[in-house]
C-alpha cells in the first residue's frame, strides 16, 4: 500500500492490539481513527474504579520475556515503574492447600506416585527445550499431557482446569496453545524463581500513556462508538457506520474479537459465505468476580483448584503481586453464554466465589470481605483447537480491509505483550516499512 499521509484510515477496537496499531501508524506520519465501542480503552486490560482504587476488570501481569511490552513501557518513558517480584503458587487439592511451582514442591507433593511426580517435571523441562510447536497443533493437550503425565496425572492436575475452563471444547484444545502457557511461564524466572512483574499504576498507566501519544501525534479516538457495519468498497477499503457517523476509509484494521464481525459485515451486505468464516469462530465467556478482603487470602499470586465444589479453575491474588489497599482476589467463572449457569446474577458468582475462598482459607469470616464485583466478558477465551490457524478467517478479506484478534498470535495466549508486538508487526507490513 502506499504511503500518501492523508489517507482516512479507521482502526477499529482500542485494547492493546487496537492502540499498538494506531501508535504505529501515528508515528509513521498518519492521522487514523480508533474506534472503540466501550466507554474506556483498553479491552480486557481496561481498568475501573473498585474499592477506592483503580484496577483492571480482568487480571494480567507480565513474564521477564515479555519484550514487546518491555520496549513499549521504555519507549513511553515508563521504564522506573514497571516492578518485578518474586511470586509464590498454591495448589488446592483434597481439602488441603499445597505449595506448587517448584521442583521441591512437586517432589513433596503426596497425592501421586514418585514416577508422576518425575514425569511432570520432564514435560516440564520438555515444555522449556521445544522451539518448533508445529507438531503439536496437530494434538490435542489432553491427549498430549495423558501421554506426558499418565491418565492420573492428567486428572489431578489439568482435567478441572480443562473442565471448568472449556467445558464441551476441553478434548479438542491444541497442544501447542497449552505448551506456549507453560513455556511462557516456565521461563519467567531469576535465580530459578518465579518473578512476575507489573507496572506501578497499573495497565491504565500504560492505556493512558499510548492514547496520549495516538493523540500527540495526529490520530483521534472515538469512544462509546459502537461499529453497526462495515460495506467493502470495490477500491479497497470501505464505508463504516459507527455511532450517528457515516465515513468511507482508504484502510480498515480491526482489532475487535472475530466473532463481532460476522454481524457487522452481514449489516454491511458482504455476502453470507464469507460472514460464517467469523460466525464460527469460538470463544468462552468470564464472569470474574473480584473481592477486596481485610486480610490476605494466602501467600500466592494464583491458586489453582481440583475440587468438586466449585466450577472454579483458579484465583489470582493481585496484591501478592503489586500493592493494593486490601487484599484483592480475582476469581474467574469460565462458560459458554448458553449456559444455564452463565444466566445467574453477579451476586451468585461472587458468594460461590467468597465461599470458595472460606473453604480454602477456614480463617477468613464473612467480615473480612469488604467489597465485592462481578466483570463479564463474552468473548474473554477463544477456543483453540487443533490446527487452529487454518480455520481462522482471512487476515486480507477485501482489499485494504484487515481483520485481526487475539487468535492470530497462536499458539500465544491472548497478552499485552503479544498483542502490541502483533500491531506493531502488522502496521509495519502494511506500509512495507
Amino acid at each position: 500500500m502506499n504511503k500518501e499521509k492523508d489517507k482516512k484510515i479507521a482502526v477499529i477496537g482500542g485494547g492493546p492490539m487496537g492502540l499498538s496499531v494506531c501508535h504505529e501508524l501515528t508515528k509513521m506520519g498518519f492521522s487514523p481513527d480508533l474506534i472503540e465501542a466501550d466507554d474506556r480503552l483498553g479491552g480486557m486490560a481496561a481498568c475501573f474504579d473498585f474499592a477506592n482504587q483503580k484496577i483492571e476488570r480482568y487480571y494480567h501481569f507480565h513474564c521477564t520475556g515479555d519484550l514487546a511490552f518491555q520496549k513499549k513501557v521504555k519507549e513511553l518513558g515508563l521504564e522506573n515503574q514497571l516492578k518485578w517480584k518474586n511470586t509464590k503458587m498454591g495448589f488446592f487439592y483434597k481439602n488441603k492447600l499445597y505449595k506448587w511451582g517448584s521442583v521441591a514442591s512437586v517432589l513433596k507433593f503426596p497425592k501421586i506416585s514418585l514416577i508422576s511426580r518425575f514425569r511432570y517435571l520432564l514435560h516440564a523441562l520438555r515444555c522449556l527445550t521445544i522451539k518448533d510447536w508445529n507438531h503439536l497443533d496437530k494434538v490435542s493437550a489432553s491427549f498430549w499431557l495423558k501421554k506426558w503425565l499418565g491418565k492420573n496425572g492428567y486428572r489431578i492436575f489439568w482435567m478441572k482446569l480443562f473442565k471448568y475452563k472449556f467445558f464441551q471444547y476441553s478434548d479438542n484444545i491444541s497442544a501447542a496453545w497449552i505448551w506456549s502457557r507453560i513455556q511462557r511461564l516456565g521461563k519467567s524466572r531469576r535465580f530459578l524463581k518465579e518473578t512476575l512483574g507489573y507496572l506501578k499504576g497499573g495497565s491504565d498507566q500504560l492505556i493512558e500513556s499510548i492514547s496520549n501519544e495516538i493523540e500527540l501525534l495526529g490520530g483521534k479516538i472515538y469512544l462509546n462508538s459502537k461499529v453497526k457495519s462495515i460495506t467493502p468498497q470495490n477500491n479497497g477499503g470501505g464505508k463504516i457506520i459507527f455511532k450517528n457517523k457515516e465515513r468511507v476509509y482508504d484502510l480498515i484494521i480491526s482489532t475487535i474479537p472475530l466473532p463481532l464481525l460476522g454481524n457487522i459485515f452481514q449489516s454491511g451486505g458482504v455476502e453470507k459465505k464469507i460472514c460464517n468464516l467469523y460466525f464460527n469462530c469460538k470463544s468462552i465467556a468470564c464472569a470474574c468476580v473480584i473481592l477486596n478482603l481485610k486480610k490476605p487470602f494466602s501467600d500466592n499470586f494464583w491458586v489453582n483448584i481440583n475440587d468438586d465444589r466449585f466450577k472454579i479453575p483458579g484465583v489470582i491474588e493481585m496484591s501478592n503481586l503489586r500493592p493494593t489497599l486490601g487484599s484483592i482476589v480475582y476469581i474467574p467463572f469460565y462458560m459458554p453464554t448458553d449456559t444455564p449457569d452463565y444466566q445467574r446474577e453477579d451476586k451468585d458468582f461472587i458468594n460461590d466465589a467468597w465461599q470458595c475462598l472460606k473453604q480454602i482459607n477456614t480463617s477468613l469470616t464473612d467480615d473480612d470481605l469488604m467489597h465485592s464485583y462481578c466483570n463479564r466478558y463474552i468473548f474473554a477465551q477463544p477456543i483453540c483447537e487443533t490446527d487452529h490457524l487454518s480455520k481462522l478467517p482471512p487476515i486480507n478479506p477485501f482489499k485494504n480491509i484487515f481483520t485481526v484478534d487475539t487468535t492470530i498470535y497462536y499458539p500465544d495466549d491472548r497478552g499485552i505483550s503479544e498483542s502490541i508486538e502483533y500491531g506493531e508487526k502488522l502496521a509495519k507490513s502494511i506500509f512495507k516499512e
